[in-house]
This record gives C-alpha cells, structure tokens and sequence, in this order.
C-alpha cells in the first residue's frame, strides 16, 4: 500500500459539463469551459461570467451575488450625503 499514489488530473475540468475548464468566474470561482459561460460587461472591462451566475440564480458554491446589495448602500450612503450637506 506504500506504492499508492493520489490522483491528479491532467487537466481541469468544468463543474458543469466537466470539458476542459478555460477559466475561472469573475462571480463564484467556479472552473467554466467556454461553453458554460457568458461574457457580461463589468464596470470598465468584460467578465466571463458562468451561466448561473449570469442569470441571477445560487452559484456553484450556493452563494448569490451582493452586487444589487452594495449599489444600494452606495445610493444611501450618497443619498444621506447630500441630505447633511443640504441643511
């Protein structure tokens, strides 16, 4: 049993269809082939997003995005900014 080696791909591999992974996503992290993900416009540059991501839906890791929930903090925070300076 000394001679046993643990097993190591060759390659990575999607967690959807499980191809040949290409990259990771900008969102979740998950390993994605071309096939699997959707290029979105990010705040300067595009992103490779994977699908579920894309369409709003729990992620690979069962996480949902926070980006609806800090660009609301944003416009409280600018919303309660120009509320102190205007008295």
């Amino acid at each position: 049993m000394a001679g046993l080696e643990p097993f190591s791909p060759d390659a990575d591999y999607c967690v959807y269809c499980h191809a040949p992974a290409a990259g990771m996503c900008a969102e979740c992290g998950a390993l994605c082939c071309v096939d699997c993900v959707e290029l979105v416009m990010g705040w300067t540059t595009q992103r490779a997003v994977c699908n579920p991501c894309s369409h709003g839906s729990e992620t690979a890791s069962g996480q949902r995005s926070k980006a609806p929930y800090w660009l609301a903090a944003m416009i409280l925070a600018a919303l309660g900014t120009i509320f102190l300076l205007a008295q």
